[in-house]
């Protein structure tokens, strides 16, 4: 396939626009890589990009905003020299419009950093600032051709992972989280001389903001195949220093009857890897609490595990031996924690953390044939879809299970999306309301809410129970009380 026939009418017609006012248009960054990747792979079933970013020579960013007026430009990054096109106005598709610059190191961490805006540079300087050697290949979208001033295709073929500059690379601390995730997603190896760098810039994480190392694991998470990859350069680079609750599942110990595949942190990468494949089947708005959920899912292990020399003293049974009893809601401020350090959004850090402190209770019910209004009961703390797709990932973190398997069967998971395709997305609603209570007599007051937890209860037990069943329960709950 032509990589021209690839690009969307719109990002030409940007194009025509510049060339007709006497600038160039140079396509960078991801759409590039994904393009040249296609055609190099057209066996591939390929997704396309989806973000297209257009360098522009011979135009300054004032002309650029007057020139794309109807299209609703956002100079959020004029600083910069960006401007952000509405995809409304555009088709859809989501375009960013940029001037080359020079990024001068004036302080530290990312945002370190002081831009010259410059239309009259040579592609090949606009490339240097790019970290990587496959980010700084371009696409001249008036003749078509590639523009590669450092190596960038060969080693997009070759799948290694080199910084563009050595010099400026190490100036952006960003670029090794960065390296995470394009590993796991672009790459197969990264440069040893880039590694070097990086291991070298291990202590400028703190500089950097929260929201740019939430968005590097949010790419690595919810768009790599295998996420263990980047978690394993973490390790290698020194970096997963920064991230404690996960380095410290590095020899933690498991029941190895269990838990062939080793200690916790390859369990991990291989229930990382089993909810990467799962991800695309969790409604869409649970997908990134979901893998976040699932990476987490096991680092109250540490704290609850019982070790060999905790046996030998006599602090516990030798049978206790590698159980970690408690680990599932153990581990929800531990990854609570972690979830805090890059982010603020409640819902996700709930969403996620129910995910970490829910995620046995399937199999707990499932082995203690629980009745109806324990299922009912987890699907009110979280749905039971979503629980269900983690205990499958769970079961398949050992290297001699797939979770992609066609004819894989997991009865736990089946338990929960069978009792989630009869209850919904909604948790049981409480049949009995306050008011029902008020206008039998019952004054509001702290007393009148066990009343209706305990009318509820009686309600997810047997759901067959009409409203005066529920209000006699409540009033023999207040005169009990």
């Amino acid at each position: 396939m032509r990589v021209e026939a690839q690009i969307p009418g719109v990002v030409k017609a940007i194009s025509t626009r510049v060339t007709q006012a006497g600038g160039t248009c140079f396509l960078v960054g991801g759409a590039v890589v994904d393009l040249i990747l296609a055609q190099a792979h057209p066996e591939i079933p390929q997704m396309g990009p989806k973000d297209w970013d257009i360098e522009v020579f011979g135009l300054s960013i004032d002309r650029l905003s007057e020139l794309f007026a109807d299209l609703g430009p956002k100079e959020c990054g004029k600083a910069f020299g960006i401007l952000k096109l509405s995809a409304e106005m555009c088709g859809g598709v989501d375009v960013d419009i940029n001037v080359p610059r020079r990024d001068n190191k004036v302080g530290i961490g990312h945002k370190g950093f002081a831009c010259d805006l410059d239309p009259t540079m040579t592609p090949k300087e606009a490339a240097r600032r790019r970290d990587f050697s496959m980010n700084s290949i371009s696409l001249n979208l008036t003749t078509m051709e590639v523009v590669d001033p450092f190596g960038g295709v060969e080693d997009l073929h070759a799948g290694v992972l080199r910084a563009t500059d050595p010099e400026t690379f190490v100036e952006d601390p960003l670029r090794a989280l960065r390296a995470m995730q394009l590993l796991a997603r672009k790459a197969e190896v990264v440069d040893p001389a880039t590694m070097t760098l990086i291991k070298g810039m291990v202590d400028t994480f703190p500089t950097l903001a929260k929201e740019r190392v939430h968005e590097e694991w949010r790419k690595l998470l919810l768009k790599a195949e295998k996420p263990s990859v980047g978690l394993e350069f973490l390790r290698e680079s020194g970096w997963l220093k920064w991230f404690p609750e996960l380095e410290a599942l590095i020899g933690c110990g498991q029941h190895p009857e269990w838990h062939p595949e080793g200690d916790v942190w390859i369990h991990t990468l291989e229930v990382a890897d089993s909810a990467a494949w799962a991800r695309d089947k969790v409604d869409p708005e649970w997908a990134e609490a979901f893998v976040f959920g699932a990476m987490l899912h096991d680092v109250g292990k540490p704290a609850t595990t019982v070790f060999p020399h905790m046996v030998a003293s006599g602090d516990a049974p030798k049978e206790l031996l590698w159980t970690a009893r408690g680990h599932d809601r153990k581990g929800m401020d531990p990854a609570e924690t972690f979830l805090r350090r890059m982010t603020a959004d409640k819902k996700l850090i709930e969403r996620a953390t129910t995910i970490v402190g829910e995620h046995m209770q399937p199999w707990s019910l499932h082995q203690g044939g629980a009745r109806d209004g324990a299922w009912k009961r987890l699907h009110g703390k979280i749905r039971l879809d979503i629980i269900g797709w983690m205990s499958r990932c769970d079961c398949c973190g050992r290297p001699d299970r797939s979770i992609g398997e066609p004819d894989f069967e997991h009865d736990v998971s089946k338990h929960c999306f069978d009792r989630f395709s009869d209850l919904g997305t909604e948790p049981v609603k409480p049949v009995l309301q306050g008011r029902d209570l008020i206008g039998a007599g019952v004054k509001p007051g702290p007393r009148m809410g066990a009343a209706l937890k305990a009318a509820f209860e009686a309600q997810l037990d047997d759901d067959t129970l009409g409203k005066e069943v529920l209000l006699s329960v409540a009033l023999t709950h207040l005169g009990a009380a």
